[in-house]
């Protein structure tokens, strides 16, 4: 399944024996590997915390619930955030000059195709198999309207943090081609 990165913001977060932690306020994704590692979580006790991806154990999404194979005492124990979650966090010692950020910080952000622009980022689609970012979900109503289009993250070229922009390495034509986003839609089913 692919999930909005947007529709699992506020989820309900539970511990493995199905007691509240909090809500989920985002997550950091890998951009060496476009895999989420890091989940942010309100926690009931006031606090921000890190919690790794890999402790999901399953998302009910009718419930909009999403279980951690983690104890209460687990993410009592865990990292606290930084004051006001930094957008961008290094990976330390990462070869290809990775870092983690902040997955939802990105919408809004314009798309630049090789040629020209394409819209805006309105969010991305999260594999549930192996919680890797797969497309960027592009607005493309100024440029081709009627249409969001779903462009794999592997076409995404930079990132210019301080313009807001993202720029691919595709044309146009090409993104026009891209699979439509249907709209409104909070998963979709490969199967």
């Amino acid at each position: 399944m692919l999930y909005s990165a947007m529709s699992l913001q506020g989820v309900e977060v539970v511990s493995a024996d199905g007691r509240a932690l909090g809500r989920l306020i985002d997550a950091y994704a890998n951009t060496g590997t476009d895999v989420v590692e890091t989940l942010i979580i309100d926690t009931t006790g006031g606090d921000v915390k890190l919690i790794p991806a890999g402790t999901i154990q399953e998302y009910d999404t009718g419930a909009r619930r999403l279980k951690l194979g983690l104890s209460v005492a687990d993410v009592a124990s865990a990292e606290v955030a930084a004051a006001g979650i930094p957008v961008m966090l290094p990976i330390p010692e990462d070869p290809n000059d990775a870092i983690l950020h902040v997955v939802t910080k990105v919408t809004g952000f314009m798309v630049q195709a090789k040629d020209g622009p394409v819209g805006q980022a309105a969010d991305f689609l999260v594999d549930s198999d192996g919680l890797v970012v797969r497309f960027l979900v592009v607005d493309t109503r100024d440029w081709l309207p009627g249409s969001d289009k779903l462009i794999p993250v592997t076409w995404v070229e930079s990132v210019d943090w301080s313009r807001r922009r993202m720029y691919l390495k595709i044309t146009q034509a090409k993104a026009k081609t891209c699979q439509r986003a249907s709209a409104g839609s909070h998963m979709l089913d490969r199967g």
